[in-house]
């Protein structure tokens, strides 16, 4: 007997798994009022929020890991693709990130995209170590999954998602309206994380569209708290990736309410839950932001296809759910349904977690419990690195050791990596240069085919003539012209007047009858034998023309073999042939391997080396900046004022007072003594600083005598600009 349910199909697996959807397909679930819930609960969410918010929302040193591994990529990616631009979006732009978040990123290329991108990049990410790469290339727009190895940031990778950067703009502008519609979409998508209903990998909603699920309720509370940054008259219209759409966007300060809402996150946390597990809009509506409301599935001709989630999970075959299921629509790519990813266990699993934590909350129950982990192995904390912890009990000779032992070898490693580059450059290089010169000589390789083609058959056609010719000469034995000879003797004879006593006999003119007809055969068959010589004479003739030609086409071959090998002696045994041409991009491709290896073992290398230097600054100084020795705030030698710790006067060269009493006394000059004195006025300065005694003892006479007169007197007259001397 059976023990599926009766009503709905449900296993007693399925019915363990979603027991409140079960109840309510058979009638037996009573849902609460949101006046149910007390207030000590509303409370106790509300806190909950605001202390998840601090642990599990973007601090500094995340943000900062983010935004390294994000230069990193858009570094290593823009290198090696000229013409793209690698730019962030999604969550992590519109300050709607969990510390689990995605790091979604967007390569944008200028002009046609690369063949097999996805594979260019999937092959970057595997020498730049990162885990869990993951392309999918037939999605609508392609993408690349991956996790970065040090940080295990994981990060999406989209090729040109335009739309995507447009999307990020309208919930950046969401999230600034109101801080409460950020702490709300980060509260659900916290809740949708830890019950595992987060993933649309999984077949469950994706992130974004939880965020659209949270801002559509926030629309819908009285009075509003989420505005509709997607109204007004005038509409902006651009085309993205050949499809026109309407992206028109309030401004932030256009949009603020004429009513405030003063309900607490905790309050409109549970509005939220009590929104979808009470009323379930999908029934019959449609959630969408850009109306600001639910609106009708007919309005969007978007049908509740067949199978239900209720139905496709009791299939015994694996089936897969019925189109617009759960229908979300997105704000500017109207026709896209947020619901497709969805399977059928994954629809389940969403209306199961939104009746449960309806009820959870009507029972009393705590944030804690609300936002149990449904799979606690995956929410393991991530304990704190010791980057230097296995050199915290080695001495510094050890260290020492191991630094050196480190450079050796990536040394070493250096000089085998620049090896086998420089043999892959070669092995290209051969390749290039004999496809270059098969495809110079691929002409005359063709006529070489040709006249090879010609000459077999030919030579066929040539041997068929000469044994008809032979074979008839041999049984015949008479040249033509001697048969023509014959049959004219015999014809004038058989033909001509007969003397009456000369008058053959019967049996001689039956005799000449017969050799006549004789000749007549043999010179039907003699004139096949002259026809088929004379073909054979033409066959012959184009036969040593051809040969010719071959002779010359094998020289001329021969030439550029010849100038390919004097340029590149190692392609001296090989024969003109793409074959040949394949083994050398074999072995480049092969070598590229065996490069992206050693690369990696460089990059590990110099990790390793930089952390063993770091290692030895970090132990070399007992006092880092920061941490000052007893009795000197500075933590080193008093400094003066000039910042340094041994500053001395800086020496500027000799005075130039010194060089001209120097060269006044008549000493040894230097070139610079020189330089500075040139500079200072020249010898003449050196001259008029200088006074002979007498005139000196004449000018202190002068200076006495003036002292001594008391008497008033005129002053030396003032000379003019025009008579006063140079």
């Amino acid at each position: 007997m059976s023990e599926d349910c009766e009503i709905t199909g449900f296993s007693p697996q399925q019915i363990a798994r979603w027991p409140n959807v079960h109840k309510q397909l058979c009638g037996q679930l009573e849902l609460p009022s949101i006046s149910d819930v007390s207030e000590e609960v509303t409370l106790n969410i509300d806190e909950g929020i605001q202390a998840m918010l601090k642990t599990e929302g973007p601090n500094p040193k995340h943000l900062k890991a983010r935004a390294g591994l994000f230069k990193h990529l858009k570094r290593t990616l823009e290198h090696r693709f000229k013409n793209a631009t690698l730019q962030q979006f999604g969550s992590s732009q519109s300050g709607l990130s969990l510390q689990a978040g995605d790091l979604d990123l967007c390569l944008q290329f200028e002009g046609p995209i690369p063949a097999k991108a996805l594979k260019q990049i999937n092959r970057l990410l595997k020498q730049h170590d990162m885990e869990d790469i993951v392309m999918l290339a037939r999605a609508k727009v392609p993408i690349i999954k991956f996790k970065d190895e040090r940080t295990k940031i994981p990060v999406d990778i989209s090729i040109n998602n335009t739309l995507a950067l447009h999307n990020t703009e309208l919930l950046k502008r969401y999230s600034a309206c109101d801080e409460r519609i950020r702490h709300l979409v980060l509260a659900v998508k916290h809740w949708a994380l830890r019950r595992d209903i987060g993933d649309a990998a999984s077949g469950s909603f994706s992130s974004y569209a939880w965020t659209l699920l949270a801002i559509q309720a926030l629309q819908r509370t009285q009075p509003p708290v989420a505005p509709v940054l997607q109204a007004g008259n005038e509409r902006t219209m651009m085309e993205v990736e050949g499809t026109t759409y309407d992206l028109t966007m309030m401004e932030v300060n256009e949009a603020i309410p004429t009513k405030k809402n003063d309900q607490s996150i905790g309050e409109l946390f549970i509005d939220f839950i009590f929104q979808y597990a009470t009323a379930w809009p999908f029934q019959d509506h449609v959630i969408s932001i850009r109306s600001g409301d639910h609106i009708t599935r007919k309005s969007k001709r978007w049908k509740y296809a067949t199978p239900r989630a209720e139905k496709a999970v009791t299939m015994e075959k694996r089936t897969r759910l019925g189109q617009h299921s759960l229908p979300v629509e997105d704000p500017f790519d109207l026709n896209h349904d947020l619901s497709r990813v969805l399977r059928p266990s994954g629809a389940m699993d969403i209306q199961e977690e939104f009746l449960k934590a309806c009820l959870a909350i009507a029972s009393g129950n705590r944030w804690s419990d609300i936002v149990n982990a449904k799979h606690p192995e995956r929410f393991t904390p991530v304990e704190e690195f010791d980057l230097f912890a296995d050199l915290r009990q080695k001495s510094a000779v050890e260290v020492a050791t191991l630094v050196k032992e480190n450079t050796t070898e990536l040394e070493a490693l250096d000089e085998r990596l620049t090896a086998l580059i420089d043999e892959r450059k070669l092995n290209i290089r051969m390749s290039k240069r004999l496809r270059g010169t098969i495809e110079e000589t691929s002409d005359l390789r063709k006529e070489l085919k040709s006249i090879i083609r010609g000459l077999r058959p030919r030579s066929k056609q040539m041997d068929e003539l000469q044994k008809q010719r032979d074979d008839i000469n041999q049984r015949i034995g008479i040249p033509l012209y001697r048969i023509n000879e014959l049959m004219k003797d015999v014809y004038e004879q058989l033909t001509g007047e007969i003397d009456v006593f000369q008058v053959p006999s019967l049996r001689r003119e039956e005799d000449q009858f017969a050799w006549f007809f004789e000749l007549q055969a043999m010179h039907e068959q003699a004139t096949i034998a002259q026809e088929s010589h004379q073909a054979f004479i033409a066959l012959l003739k184009e036969q040593k023309e051809a040969v010719r030609a071959l002779k010359e086409n094998e020289k001329e071959q021969l030439k550029h073999k010849t100038e390919l090998i004097e340029s590149e002696p190692m392609l001296k045994d090989l024969d003109l042939n793409f074959s040949d041409a394949m083994q050398f991009d074999k072995k480049a491709h092969k070598l590229m391997k065996v490069i992206d290896q050693r690369r990696t073992e460089v990059r590990r290398l110099r990790r390793e080396k930089g952390r063993l230097e770091a290692w030895v600054r970090i132990s070399s100084n007992p006092n880092p900046r920061g941490h000052a020795r007893k009795g000197n705030k500075s933590g080193g030698k008093k400094r003066t004022k000039s910042g340094s710790a041994d500053w001395k006067p800086r020496n500027n060269g000799p005075r130039p007072e010194d060089v001209q009493k120097r060269a006044a006394e008549g000493g040894t000059l230097s070139l610079s003594d020189l330089d500075v004195l040139l500079n200072s006025g020249g010898f003449k300065s050196v001259t008029k600083g200088q006074t002979t005694a007498k005139s000196t003892r004449r000018q202190e006479r002068k200076k006495k005598a003036n002292a001594r007169n008391l008497t008033p007197h005129r002053g030396a007259r003032s000379q003019s600009k025009k008579g006063r001397k140079d």
